[in-house]
């Protein structure tokens, strides 16, 4: 038993003042003259033992009546618990991510939690509340309900496992009892293993939907086919189905397409779109799903840029550049080596040397800068030269140089599938390639080679964003321009020299794209979406801007790319799929407590203190009757 007013049971000390006037009392006697002493004798002794064992009694009901009424002032209690002997700190985690727009059973999960959590906090006291991107400290369920209650949904950035470190760095580093409440539908695999990795007291409330059932539009995919694009949609579902889902396709705000994703029995449906290739599209998809909502719209967009610049500087036929960059998405100039003009290189982003004769200094210091500024080279050698026409542009680019020429026949054997140059490119990885061969090569030595020969030397190799092709591609030494692999080799080349905006890209993941622009130096290119914009991180090579936009873009949508009021680019945005699957066996999390009023409820048992007071009132009230019954029936 403890005590809230310690200090008042000093108080028991005034228990010696009645004791020491009772032992008075018992001193004192009165004598009374009698006619025949001897026969009062007995009675008068028989008097005096029922006078002081009344006394005694009276004496102990006040004594226990004055001692129950201290020990009531002093407030004694009992605790619940040990956490109701400490000072306490509360983390409530909301789940705000886009699966809590699940329905539960007073509407979604996110607008369930917040209601019950505002129904169930005490108005004494206050708590810190955090969800995925926000933190209200110091939250007052009564000043700060409104703040609770406009908390809306978030595009998760983190794992549970980086969450609960956040977390507990919100407590403060006082000795304090800290309880850290989480309530979420915990859809996320990992939170079967996080939940166990605090040393703070744990509670958890998992929210159940009332129904998996969601629809979502999954991914695109986009080819060019003559005057045309074909667009294909990938719409997914929980749960397999026979349900038509109606498909509409907006440019910009304008109903162009409508179709229907036939789901036969299963969790996919495609559906195709023709749209017209003549202008840039602003593109929306969406569907009707009152299920998860985020997911119901997919964005993407086409824009009409500028082709890339390709300019080969030629000692041989360029025939086959000719043919590879013949598309829309180039411009292919071609110049023979002695007709060069050194102004034209300052404005191209890929630069091939097809065979020259020689490379002047000049022309290695301009190729250098022009790879500096974010273009790509490429040199193709004739072996029919002394190597050593190569060897100061190699070295420039970090190679050791060419050695003599090898004349014994190779096939192209081994593709370096992990090199950036094909990545996305092959579906497998095959190294069927027999049917590539060249007849003399120079023997190259680097670490960084991206086709191989089968004695292990290298075909092509990339250093500082020069390409090197270890032999000649003339028909009379190669076969390497009629096989399969040289139209993806040069155009993946060519994109290397411009990372052109993709038709979309994923929220919180690490975006990069690229624009050849001729902006000043000082400008600044800004994402603006219904009035509202932000600068992404930028950097400048020359005359190209590179952008990423890794952190900032917080919701989805179409952002125009802009310099100052003109717009560059249209850039689309749409929330990670990942939420969209609702699974029933969701993270297996220990949960006792299945409900927020429950929760809270066994929060408040835990802090109890179980007062006692009333009793020790009852108890002198007892007293103090004993004591006049004993006054009246005691003669």
């Amino acid at each position: 038993m403890l005590f809230k007013n310690p200090e008042i049971l000093y108080a028991l000390f005034l228990l010696v003042i009645p004791i020491l006037i009772h032992l008075f009392q018992l001193r004192r006697f009165k004598k009374t003259p009698f006619t025949n002493v001897a026969f009062l004798e007995t009675v008068i002794q028989n008097t005096r033992k029922s006078s002081s064992l009344k006394k005694w009694l009276i004496l102990a009901t006040r004594l226990l009546a004055i001692a129950c009424l201290v020990i009531a002032f002093a407030g004694p209690y009992i605790p619940a618990t040990n956490l109701a002997l400490q000072s306490r700190e509360t983390l409530i985690f909301i789940d705000n991510s886009f699966s809590m727009q699940a329905t539960g059973k007073k509407g979604d999960l996110l607008t369930e939690a917040k209601q019950d959590v505002l129904a169930n906090l005490s108005k004494d006291e206050n708590y810190t509340i955090a969800t995925w991107d926000d933190v209200l400290r110091d939250f007052n369920p009564v000043a700060d309900r409104n703040e609770l209650l406009e908390l809306d949904f978030a595009a998760t950035s983190s794992t549970p496992q980086n969450l609960l470190l956040k977390l507990n760095n919100l407590f403060s580093n006082t000795q304090t009892a800290k309880q850290l409440l989480l309530i979420s539908d915990f859809q996320d695999a990992e939170w079967s293993a996080v939940t166990d990795s605090t040393e703070n007291a744990l509670y958890l409330v998992k929210l159940v939907p009332t129904s998996l059932e969601n629809y979502a539009l999954d991914s695109i995919s986009l080819q060019r086919a003559g005057n045309n694009y074909d667009l294909e949609v990938f719409v997914k579902s929980n749960q397999k189905t026979t349900t038509d889902i109606p498909v509409s396709l907006f440019n910009k705000n304008e109903l162009i397409a409508k179709g229907s994703a036939k789901f036969e029995d299963s969790y996919q449906a495609i559906i195709n779109f023709q749209i017209d290739s003549d202008e840039a599209v602003e593109g929306r998809l969406s569907i009707t799903d009152p299920h998860l909502k985020f997911d119901n719209n997919f964005y993407f967009s086409i824009n009409k840029t500028e082709p890339l610049k390709v300019l080969a500087i030629s000692n041989a036929s360029d025939a086959f550049l000719q043919r590879l960059y013949q598309s829309e998405e180039f411009q292919y100039t071609g110049v023979a080596e002695n007709q060069l003009d050194y102004s034209l290189l300052s404005d191209q982003n890929l630069i091939i040397l097809n065979e020259p004769k020689t490379i002047p200094q000049a022309l290695i210091n301009l190729l250098q800068q022009h790879t500096q500024d974010g273009g790509t080279l490429i040199l193709i050698p004739n072996t029919s030269i002394n190597p050593s026409a190569y060897n100061k542009l190699l070295n420039t680019f970090g190679l050791s140089g060419f050695k003599n020429l090898e004349a014994t026949p190779q096939r192209i054997s081994t593709i370096n599938f992990d090199h950036p140059l094909y990545k996305n490119v092959f579906t497998g990885r095959s190294t069927n390639l027999q049917t590539h061969q060249v007849e003399g090569y120079f023997p190259l030595e680097t670490s960084d080679a991206i086709l191989s020969l089968e004695n292990k030397r290298p075909f092509l190799a990339e250093s500082n964003k020069l390409f090197v092709f270890t032999s000649s591609l003339s028909l009379t030494n190669s076969n390497f321009i009629n096989g399969q692999l040289i139209v993806p080799t040069f155009d993946k080349i060519a994109l290397e020299a411009l990372q052109l905006p993709q038709t979309h890209y994923t929220i919180n993941s690490k975006n990069t794209f690229e624009f050849s622009t001729s902006l000043p130096q000082d400008a600044v290119l800004t994402l603006e979406k219904n009035g509202n914009s932000l600068i992404p991180m930028q950097q400048r090579q020359g005359q190209k801007i590179s952008i990423s936009t890794q952190d900032g873009i917080v919701e989805d949508g179409l952002y125009a790319l802009k310099s100052k009021q003109d717009t560059l680019a249209v850039v689309a945005f749409n929330y990670a799929r990942a939420e969209s699957v609702l699974t029933e066996n969701a993270a297996l999390v220990s949960t006792e407590n299945t409900t927020i009023p429950n929760l809270f409820n066994k929060l408040e048992q835990d802090t109890n203190l179980n007062l006692l007071y009333k009793w020790f009132v009852i108890f002198a009230l007892l007293a103090f009757l004993a004591e006049m019954l004993i006054l009246k029936l005691f003669k």
